[in-house]
């Protein structure tokens, strides 16, 4: 028997073809592929955007024909969006994917797959601010692997499990059997502006010299052309923090006249001693917080967030947020986290967070300009349920009994005799907004109420009263 032991293959041209011996005896032909990846000078560039392209870049139309993976990569100085189209006549874009490219992130790129036979890439500025550097690679890949690199102990793939937002990096939790934990967002201050009156039952008004407040489906608060006028807008009431829920500012605004020097206009949940708010001081804008009348306030170039470091705010409506805890104030603009301000060494960023909401328009230094800004709507939310555990309190004497420093709720009052009567404020002292004056003595059983306080809680009886409050 012959055994055969040596193999060589030649090709037509008499190269050497590889072979190899396996491990049952056979000889199998050499394999390897070797994969073209080819860069895309249509799809690439390193031109500056500037007025003079309108911001913009846009590629020309490549064939995508034997390719599986389009990848894109950009590193540039200002914030973009990245449109990858595709076509099948080079002349009808049906297909877009769109990318947020944040430089404060750095550099960054996708793959995205192949579907039609032509692409391009479309590179366009957030701002109007000339990019100092602008490197854009549009790559042709014909062979792609978007999964990932290995499977899991059972042979599926690994992949995220979690629900975690995109801005803030926080992850929603499950209880121990299981559920999803869920809140529904409930509003505790703040309208919409309706019609042409101001609701004074909501808000009150603050305004020196020439300033004004109109009302017209929103609210414009201009400080006229008397220089140094001022203008203030507050809600009545304030908004209850409770622990363990995040309370939410949310509004739409946009000023009207540009930011200019001697003019400072501010809005969020704030008063004069405590709160957090965006400001455009002159023509900077920023966020702060406030403690004790005290401001600490950070100004575009610091922001740590995903907007970028520095923000030039124009006259467009903005969509702004603010969530605040305990712990820290996340500012958005627009969806999207400008700047997070967290609490350090231990010590709160407010004296209080049970907050109204504010909105001013202040000139100063002689500043003449009738400066106006336009909100919207204004309101903070909780996120959480509207009604929390409640106390009681039993009064039997004709005395003034203070229930609770601070903001909360009164649920009901169940009187328990007909004699004497009591009067409950919206206050630590027996003075100030009245809630209700109850005739005890004709008033027997259970009387339900549903009020919100901002203050406190006071209750004074006269005569032999006996009655239970119940209350947050």
């Amino acid at each position: 028997m012959t055994q055969l032991r040596n193999l060589t293959l030649y090709n037509e041209n008499d190269n050497v073809i590889d072979s190899h011996l396996e491990t049952d005896g056979g000889y199998h032909l050499g394999v390897a592929v070797t994969q073209s990846v080819v860069a895309d000078t249509n799809n690439s560039s390193t031109t500056n955007l500037t007025s003079a392209n309108s911001y913009t870049f846009t590629g020309a139309s490549s064939s995508t024909l034997g390719v599986v993976g389009l990848q894109w990569s950009l590193k540039t100085d200002q914030n973009a969006t990245v449109y990858i189209d595709q076509s099948d006549d080079e002349s009808n874009w049906d297909i877009t994917d769109t990318y947020d490219y944040l430089y404060s992130k750095g550099g960054t790129g996708q793959t995205v797959q192949a579907l039609k036979s032509y692409w391009r890439i479309r590179v366009i500025l957030t701002g109007t601010t000339d990019t100092t550097y602008f490197r854009l690679a549009g790559v042709l890949c014909p062979i792609a692997s978007p999964l990932p690199r290995s499977l899991d102990v059972y042979g599926r793939l690994i992949t995220a499990s979690t629900l975690e937002d995109a801005e803030s990096g926080t992850h929603a939790d499950v209880e121990p059997l299981g559920s999803l934990k869920t809140v529904t967002p409930v509003r505790l201050v703040g309208t919409g502006f309706e019609g042409t009156t101001k609701d004074t039952n909501f808000w009150t008004e603050s305004v020196t010299l020439s300033g004004t407040v109109t009302q017209s489906g929103e609210i414009i608060l201009a400080t006229g052309t008397t220089a140094d006028s001022t203008v203030q807008y507050n809600s009545v009431r304030k908004a209850r923090k409770v622990p363990g829920a995040t309370n939410q500012f949310r509004t739409v605004a946009r000023l009207i006249t540009d930011p200019q020097a001697n003019n400072i206009r501010r809005i969020g949940p704030y008063d004069d001693n405590n709160g957090f708010f965006f400001q455009i001081n002159g023509t900077t804008f920023g966020v702060g917080s406030r403690k004790a009348t005290s401001d600490t306030v950070v100004s575009s170039g610091s922001f740590n967030g995903n907007y970028g470091s520095s923000v030039t705010m124009n006259t467009s409506l903005k969509r702004l947020v603010i969530d605040y805890t305990a712990v820290s104030a996340k500012f958005y603009v627009d969806g999207i986290l400008l700047h997070t301000i967290s609490s350090s060494s231990g010590f709160s960023t407010t004296d209080t967070l049970t907050l109204p909401i504010r909105v001013e328009n202040n000139n100063s230094g002689g500043n003449a300009t009738n400066n106006s800004l336009e909100v919207r709507f204004a309101t903070i939310l909780r996120l959480g349920s509207l009604e929390t555990n409640p106390t009681y309190k039993y009064i039997g004497t004709a005395t003034t009994t203070i229930c609770k420093y601070g903001a909360g709720k009164l649920q009901r009052i169940v009187n328990l005799d007909n004699a004497g009567s009591a009067t409950i404020y919206d206050n630590t002292a027996a003075s100030g907004a009245v809630i209700a004056v109850i005739d005890t003595a004709k008033a027997l059983g259970t009387l339900e109420f549903g009020s919100q306080f901002s203050n406190g809680l006071t209750i004074v009886t006269v005569g032999s009263v006996k009655i239970c409050v119940i209350y947050e």
